[in-house]
């Protein structure tokens, strides 16, 4: 009897196990459940011996699919704006517009991340997880392997990003105050560069 019993908790172990959800299942959830996100961030460069180059910081909206508002206030001002075909970024100080077809934005950025699909994500990385639950990203896109993604997830969305270039620099977004599922209206993604500005078609 209790041989049987102990083979009944190893197998509750077993199942409890299985029932645990992966850092890849919480990343699925969250692009299931998660249509609006907005919140705060802030960003952190570091060179390739982990000093501290740049400090950044702002605040956010995104609605699937691939709309997004990345807006800085400091150290400089700079709007990031996707309507879902167009990336536009706006240098408040230099008085510029960049617009580009958001398919040829070259590089991972945080927004992209967050505004995507799970499976369109899984075309695009390799995914996998860290000793520490980290979810790493590897580009399958030659454009972008000299990049490397970790994501952290905190209460079932993304609370760290940390993007690296093959030159040893280092981003980290950290969000903060986020609210899931606001309601956003899509007209806050139509991007109409101001009077004056020059505006560039990008490369």
């Amino acid at each position: 009897m209790a041989v049987l019993g102990a083979c009944a908790a190893l197998a509750g172990a077993a199942v409890a196990e299985t029932d645990t959800p992966t850092p890849l299942d919480r990343l699925a959830a969250y692009f299931e459940s998660v249509e609006t996100l907005e919140g705060e961030f802030r960003q952190t460069t570091r060179d390739e011996a982990g000093t501290v180059v740049e400090e950044a910081a702002g605040s956010f909206v995104m609605a699937r699919p691939q709309r997004f508002i990345w807006d800085y206030d400091k150290p400089w001002e700079q709007l990031i704006v996707a309507d879902g075909e167009q990336l536009w970024v706006h240098d408040v100080a230099l008085e510029q517009v960049v617009v580009r077809p958001l398919d040829d934005a070259l590089g991972v950025g945080a927004a992209q991340l967050l505004s995507g699909d799970f499976a369109n994500l899984k075309d695009n990385f390799e995914l996998s997880v860290t000793d520490d639950g980290r979810i790493r990203m590897r580009p399958t896109d030659p454009a972008w392997n000299f990049q490397r993604v970790h994501l952290t997830l905190e209460d079932g969305v993304p609370a760290i990003i940390e993007v690296q270039d093959g030159m040893g620099q280092r981003v980290s977004v950290e969000l903060l105050a986020i609210e899931r599922n606001p309601d956003v209206d899509f007209e806050r993604f139509e991007f109409e560069p101001p009077e004056g500005v020059d505006v560039m078609q990008g490369a």
